[in-house]
């Protein structure tokens, strides 16, 4: 990371700028995370309730 930093700063880019995106770049990672959380609680939740199926049709 501190490599692509001094790029950065040879190319001229401020603390601000970089600080700027720094903040994407986390905002878009937390919105990939809550994203495949979601999607395994859902994925959570269909097995729960295909098993729950299952057992009932058993009884």
């Amino acid at each position: 990371m501190e490599h692509y930093f001094g790029v950065a700063r040879e190319e001229g880019l401020t603390d601000e700028e970089l600080g700027a995106v720094q903040s994407i770049v986390m905002a878009v990672s937390a919105g990939r995370v809550r994203a495949q959380f979601r999607e395994a609680r859902v994925r959570s939740k269909q097995q729960r309730r295909s098993k729950a199926k299952r057992t009932s049709d058993k009884h």
